[in-house]
């Protein structure tokens, strides 16, 4: 069977927090003793190499950018040995060598670095005082061109700041997108059978741009589909202004950000074949609003190490639907299933963790809850019931937990869903009953998310370490739990697009001197609008599915 591969993008700091927390999610799950039948292809988004040692190596298939600085204890080779050593090309007698001090691990990075390192999934880390950067709680080492460091821009530097989209393609028309690009290329021709490329990107700021000036490239250089996550982060550390300076300086903040949203989904609906806005607030728009609130989950929005974590796990859970290996489902097909008439942006919702009590079945959960079994995490969005194609998956469903054997099953007998054989039938008819002239596609897998560490400890400790609801205290880590995740479009979508086209037209663009100063023109950025309106338009016509 072909191995139908697909290249990793990962543009920004933030895109690189949730980054750090799905491959980690990724190596976390292997198996290295040939004991545990594992359901992905983990070739799709991995591959094989060697170190110049000879040493075999095995690391995602992956392309990222960031800025000066932000890379801390993680070395710009990836950290796997490199196949030179710079210091034997020295002729000099002599060479003063400066460099920063090296900077202090954490705990778990220590931990897994030391020579006889301990059993971590037995320890309890708090890591939220620690992780000043997403390299701080990642597990596995990259290949040596994986990372990719601007080094034009400081990370964290207020007044020189990476924030404008144009920026970012200035950036990819310099050397540097020439090298990431031959990066592109040299990952395509390992590849035998190619899905196409995975592009997850800041879209608020000057990495907007960099990811758009990959895509266009990515669409004209290869025939391959590519699918697109624009992420917003949970909070900016401007969110809360004391005194009017601040205020000022917030609301400028935000129009710019705006503007870098509203040009970049403008332009992903011209050059991918499928995009899902991701952001765990709920406004996104102009601020990011209020947290979105998930049972049995205590998070705090303002540290990107636990929102990051909650879209890791849901982009692990949505892309099973491709590298399930019982699965001939490729990222073409669910592109073309989710994008008809021109529909190429889709929201996404989550279930973390999907939990009912360990002695309930299945069967009475669906039957008696009254509330929605996922929750949106595209920026202002609610997802419709009626009228809407939708790809769901659910993991870590026990058959045993299905429904009781007849003899015991009393009035669930009575329930329609008790002639239901698995999991699958019954979510199908759960949401056949619940979605309205719809069309939903189910897949089910039977290993739930594992969240090992170092994921966050968000969880309540009502939940059991298999993540369903216990009568007791849980006394030891959290080791998996159910969830659910999916892919949603219809005609609510058009209500989500005119919200963000309203809140950018009220900017006075000739106030926004860094866009000018970096070549937008005001002619050019109110076609980009004009644009956005008609893309809206694909989600109004009375299309019935």
């Amino acid at each position: 069977m072909p191995t139908r591969e697909i290249l990793t993008i990962q543009l920004g700091h933030y895109s690189n927090y949730v980054g750090a927390h799905f491959w980690n999610i990724q190596e976390l799950s292997f198996d290295y003793t040939g004991t545990v039948k594992t359901e992905v292809n983990h070739d799709i988004l991995y591959r094989e190499g060697q170190t110049s040692t000879g040493e075999v190596t095995y690391t995602p298939r992956l392309l990222l950018a960031d800025l000066k600085g932000s890379l801390k204890t993680l070395p710009a080779t990836g950290g796997l040995e490199s196949a030179t050593n710079d210091d034997c090309d020295l002729t000099w007698s002599s060479v003063e060598k400066i460099e920063e001090p090296p900077a202090s691990k954490n705990e778990f990075l220590s931990d897994i670095e030391a020579e006889n390192p301990p059993v971590t999934q037995d320890k309890q880390y708090i890591l939220e005082d620690n992780v000043n950067t997403w390299t701080d709680y990642l597990y596995p080492r990259f290949h040596s061109r994986t990372i990719n460091i601007i080094k034009n821009y400081q990370h964290g530097d207020e007044h020189e700041g990476f924030d404008i989209g144009n920026t970012g393609r200035s950036i990819w028309k310099s050397d540097y997108g020439d090298v990431f690009s031959d990066n592109i290329r040299k990952y395509v021709e390992e590849c035998d059978s190619m899905q196409g490329f995975q592009v997850n990107f800041d879209c608020y700021n000057g990495f907007s741009g960099l990811a758009i000036g990959c895509i266009e490239h990515l669409a004209d250089e290869y025939s391959k589909s590519i699918l697109a996550y624009p992420i917003i982060p949970s909070y900016f550390n401007d969110n809360n202004p004391v005194n009017q300076e601040e205020r000022d300086m917030s609301n400028l903040k935000d129009s710019m950000r705006l503007v870098n949203i509203a040009m970049s989904i403008e332009e992903l609906s011209q050059n991918v074949t499928l995009f899902v806005p991701l952001c765990t607030s709920d406004k996104g728009w102009r601020k990011p609003g209020n947290p979105r609130s998930f049972e049995h989950i205590s998070y705090n929005p303002a540290l990107y190490y636990h929102s990051s974590a909650l879209l890791a796990s849901a982009l692990d859970t949505l892309s099973q639907k491709y590298r399930h290996k019982s699965n001939i489902y490729t990222l073409s097909d669910m592109c073309a299933d989710l994008t008809g008439y021109g529909r190429k942006m889709a929201a996404a919702s989550l279930r973390l963790p999907f939990a009912f009590h360990e002695s309930e079945y299945l069967i009475d959960y669906l039957n008696t809850t009254t509330q929605p079994i996922y929750t949106p995490i595209t920026p202002s969005c609610k997802i419709a019931t009626d009228k809407i194609f939708q790809l769901i998956t659910v993991r870590g469903i026990p058959e045993n937990y299905l429904k009781a054997p007849m003899k015991e099953a009393k009035d669930q007998m009575n329930i329609p869903a008790y002639r239901c054989r698995d999991v699958k039938e019954m979510f199908e008819l759960y949401f056949q009953a619940n979605n309205f002239l719809s069309a939903t596609n189910v897949t089910i897998c039977d290993k739930p998310l594992e969240v090992k560490n170092p994921y966050p400890n968000i969880f309540s400790d009502k939940l059991n370490k298999y993540g369903f609801i216990q009568d007791d205290a849980r006394t030891s880590n959290i080791q998996s739990c159910p969830i659910i995740a999916g892919y949603h479009n219809g005609n609510f979508m058009a209500d989500m697009i005119e919200k963000l086209h309203r809140e950018v037209s009220r900017i006075k663009f000739a106030k926004l001197h860094k866009f000018k100063e970096e070549g937008l023109e005001a002619a050019d950025y109110q076609e980009c609008l004009d644009r956005l309106a008609e893309f809206k338009d694909n989600y109004e016509d009375d299309f019935e599915l």
